[in-house]
């Protein structure tokens, strides 16, 4: 009541009045297990949102081991949960035990208590969520059910969902619509299509906000900078992840590196070798090549891309706008997985950008394929532009902060 005395909150010794209480902003949650697609969509959101409206309390949180580097200097605080871990088998990702070493059911039960408590003792006034509503393993649903009456939950979706029956389940539609109110579309109609907006809102049963590509890094270079990686690369190779197939693929890259004239230059390649066995493997094939430094994933990615004449990556969401940022010819590595994202992604981009983007199948590439396509896009950097929009996670925060009422503008 207004009038009592305040009491001390004994973790903070600071003074609340009986009806005041904390409460954080916005709370944003991103999956994880494989790749870095969910959690730098989601960090590129967060970062937006700190940069336009600092005056908001934001917190980001997530199990992806790699997201104090993917968020640099940038002002975003985030809690980092138990990770989650998992491998491709015949092209579908499946749970294994993590670096606790919980199992991927006892994990998520885990992860399920302390999102609910993170969201019962933050009492957040909007939450944003990525990829699907009932979060991984389903580790939102007891949150969904413990948050604040007047808390809005918003689900944020990448350009093309792709074949993943989490999403596209009856009880996916019923949970959104329970509990939702929002549903943003981290695409762009114009190079995808209008068919993938159409199909969320069958999904969904909501329209969903168009918001474009939604650029983590360009975000990430507004706060941290690049001049000690001044150095220029004749290319940039990223794979963060091994699958099935990845070792055959950098046997023939280590190949072709090695009949590419040094003239060319040297190349980075940025590889998470795992452990034992595969790592040494992986640290062999690169060891007596001088143009070539094998580093892991990391802090460093961004200076060495933004100083390239060309990249080298994979399929995915996250890789692909980086090198549309970049503005780099680039050649794309696709994994073969059952969902098909990647294949469907990097068609569409095709379509529009005709030969700036490359393209080859992880399990079809051969070393004579590899050395003229890296040599074609190490001497074509001049001739190709991209011009493609990546300022969604701007548009995305601006939508998410006109959520939000009560705040003094």
């Amino acid at each position: 009541m207004r009038g009592q005395p305040a009491k001390n909150n004994l973790f903070t010794g600071y003074a609340l009045k009986e009806d005041e209480k904390l409460r954080l902003d916005i709370l944003i949650y991103a999956h994880d297990g494989r790749g870095l697609g969910h959690v730098s969509r989601s960090l590129g959101i967060g970062i937006a949102l700190r940069r336009l409206y600092p005056e908001l309390s934001i917190l980001f949180i997530s199990g992806c081991s790699f997201t104090g580097d993917l968020i640099g200097k940038a002002p975003l605080d985030w809690l980092k949960l138990p990770a989650y871990k998992t491998e491709v088998v015949g092209g579908q990702s499946r749970g294994i035990p993590g670096d606790s070493m919980f199992s991927d059911k006892e994990l998520g039960d885990l992860r399920s208590g302390d999102l609910a408590h993170i969201v019962t003792h933050y009492q957040p006034r909007l939450v944003l969520v990525d990829h699907t509503p009932q979060g991984k393993h389903r580790e939102l649903l007891q949150a969904l059910e413990l948050a604040p009456d007047d808390c809005q939950w918003v689900l944020g979706v990448r350009g093309i969902v792709g074949a993943v029956q989490q999403a596209k389940a009856d009880v996916t539609r019923e949970i959104f619509q329970n509990y939702y109110c929002d549903l943003l579309w981290y695409g762009d109609a114009g190079i995808l299509g209008e068919n993938h907006c159409e199909l969320l809102h069958e999904q969904y049963g909501i329209v969903p906000v168009e918001c474009g590509y939604v650029s983590r890094l360009g975000e990430y270079l507004l706060y941290n900078s690049t001049k000690n990686n001044e150095r220029v690369w004749a290319g940039v190779v990223s794979v963060p992840w091994l699958g099935e197939k990845s070792l055959g693929f950098l046997e023939c890259l280590a190949a072709a590196l090695a009949i590419i004239p040094a003239v060319c230059g040297d190349w980075c390649l940025f590889v998470d070798t795992g452990e034992g066995a595969m790592r040494k493997r992986v640290v062999d094939l690169f060891s007596g090549l001088e143009n070539c430094h094998l580093k892991q994933p990391g802090g460093e990615y961004a200076g060495v891309l933004m100083n390239a004449q060309s990249a080298v990556v994979y399929g995915g969401y996250n890789s692909l706008v980086d090198v549309l940022l970049a503005d780099l010819p680039t050649l794309v590595i696709l994994r073969e997985m059952r969902d098909q994202e990647q294949q469907d992604h990097v068609a569409c981009l095709q379509g529009k950008l005709g030969n700036a983007l490359l393209s080859i199948s992880e399990d079809e590439v051969s070393v004579d394929q590899l050395k003229t396509m890296l040599l074609r896009n190490v001497n074509g950097k001049d001739s190709k532009r991209y011009g493609v929009d990546v300022a969604g996670a701007t548009r995305a925060a601006r939508y998410l902060y006109s959520k939000l009422d009560n705040v003094s503008s």
